[in-house]
């Protein structure tokens, strides 16, 4: 979400003004023809962030994303964990230790 921000250049308390401003600013400047890519971001941003209600659910999905990454992660780290306690010099060498 702090991404679009950034994309529409406004603060993250910005108002629906500011927000609506900025974005008619931006697509005017690049402007589909000039850069298509561009354009579509600033205009993702703007869905994403015109209004109160749009501010709120992008929080909210966005937050539930993160929360996902965030379990990807984890469950990344506990897996790789679980392999390296699985390993032992037999495995890593082909043979035994002596005790």
């Amino acid at each position: 979400m702090l991404t679009y921000y950034l994309i529409l250049d406004v603060p993250t308390d910005a108002s629906d003004e500011q927000i609506r401003d900025s974005y008619l600013n931006l697509v005017k400047k690049y402007t589909p023809e000039k850069d298509p890519a561009r354009f579509r971001k600033i205009t993702e941003a703007y869905e994403a962030l015109k209004d109160e209600r749009s501010r709120v659910r992008q929080k909210m999905f966005g937050a539930m994303m993160a929360k996902d990454y965030e379990n990807a992660l984890l469950s990344l780290a506990d897996v790789r964990e679980v392999k390296r306690r699985r390993v032992g010099l037999k495995e890593l060498f082909g043979t035994e230790t002596k005790g």
